[in-house]
Parts: structure tokens; sequence; C-alpha cells
């Protein structure tokens, strides 16, 4: 796949930009009453089992939400690959002609 991305900017990223909205606790914050929560956008991702967000300057939203989108669609690519591998291992092995044992 030939590189898209800007300078400096991963050509794909595994994790999705989504928005992270939370009470930050203070009791005389706005967000207090639960009607106006902080909100950050971040890229969320798992590491060791564990989910973790990384906060998102608002300069890296686009470019990051553009890797994240690469990423799923070279691994929809890789994965349907594989389905029609292993459906061709399948008929192949299935065809007498071919000397396949069958199932």
């Amino acid at each position: 796949m030939a590189r898209r991305a800007s300078a400096g900017q991963p050509d794909m990223i595994r994790g999705s930009v989504v928005t992270h909205r939370r009470k930050c606790g203070k009791r005389g914050c706005r967000c207090a009453g639960g009607e106006t929560l902080h909100e950050a956008t971040v890229l969320s991702y798992s590491e060791a089992g564990r989910t973790r967000l990384l906060t998102l300057p608002a300069a890296e939203i686009a470019a990051v939400r553009a890797a994240t989108e690469r990423y799923r669609a070279a691994l929809s690519a890789v994965e349907a690959q594989g389905e029609a591998g292993r459906a061709a291992l399948i008929a192949r092995l299935a065809d007498p002609a071919t000397g396949g044992a069958g199932r």
C-alpha cells in the first residue's frame, strides 16, 4: 500500500477515534450535575488486555481518524483473502478429480 499519510503521521493506526465524555470529580464544576460533561476526542485502543485512551490535539484528529479507517479497510481485505483461501482449500480437498480426500 502506498503511503498516503503526511510526514510524521503513520499510514495506519489500530484503534478508534471517539469522543470521551466524563465528570472531573470537582464538586463545584459545571459537570457535577451530569448535564454538561467534559469532552475530549481520544484514540481508544487495546494494549495488553486493557483499554487505553490517548487524548488527541484538534490538529491531529482528522489524520488519526483517516489512519484508523485505513487500518480497518486493510484488515477487512486480509480477512476476505483468508476466507477466500479457506474456501478454495475446502473446494480443492472435496473435489475427487484433484485427489482430494473429501471431508
